[in-house]
């Protein structure tokens, strides 16, 4: 297995707000986008950046929500406090702030040219897949699936279940190992995902 394809330790930042509801809080929104650190330190200084003000709207990434409530010198102090054992989870009328640094395993997305032998699609070989094309003149356009069935790779290109599409050995692969794969051909976009099998750590 090619080291780009191995599970990797990371810290996942998770902001979000809560509402107070019925039986508790509620979410009302996430703050920021998905976000991994190598650190705990360095995950805990991304949310020290993020709390500088006394605003803690969403990213504009994930969505245009504004914070309901503002914060305090002393409400932030106490949140980054809290946040430092892993979780907190900081009351403020009827909303709350809720942020967790967790301990996660994840892949990273991994580029590399089709002749290249740590090209995702390999991780996927043998794997029952579907292979999906979206033209990419037309924004709008809904993917069409083109085939579905094993993955087999051939020094010319791929072959999924009967169907064969050549691929040159420049086009650059991105994906993650064992899971997805995606690359553009003359004017459409291809996607490749895993629909069973095991995928190794």
């Amino acid at each position: 297995m090619y080291p780009e394809w191995r599970k990797r330790t990371f810290f996942e930042l998770h902001l979000a707000w809560l509402v107070q509801g019925p039986k508790g809080f509620d979410l009302l929104f996430k703050v920021n986008p998905y976000s991994l650190y190598p650190s705990r330190e360095e995950a805990l200084e991304a949310a020290k950046a993020l709390l500088k003000g006394e605003r803690l709207d969403q990213d504009p990434k994930v969505g245009r929500h504004k914070a309901p409530v503002l914060l305090s010198p002393e409400d932030r102090a106490r949140f980054l406090v809290l946040l430092e054992s892993g979780r907190a989870l900081l009351p403020l009328d009827r909303y709350a702030l809720l942020g967790e640094i967790a301990l996660v395993e994840e892949r990273l997305l991994h580029r590399a040219s089709f002749r290249d032998p740590s090209n995702v699609l390999h991780s996927l070989e043998g794997l029952f897949v579907r292979l999906l094309h979206t033209p990419l003149n037309d924004p709008e356009a809904e993917s069409r699936e083109v085939s579905r069935g094993m993955l087999r790779l051939e020094p010319e290109g791929i072959r999924v279940g009967e169907a064969f599409l050549a691929i040159p050995e420049e086009t650059p692969i991105e994906g993650l190992a064992y899971e997805e794969a995606f690359f553009d051909l003359g004017e459409g976009h291809y996607y490749l995902y895993a629909l069973s099998g095991s995928t190794p750590s």
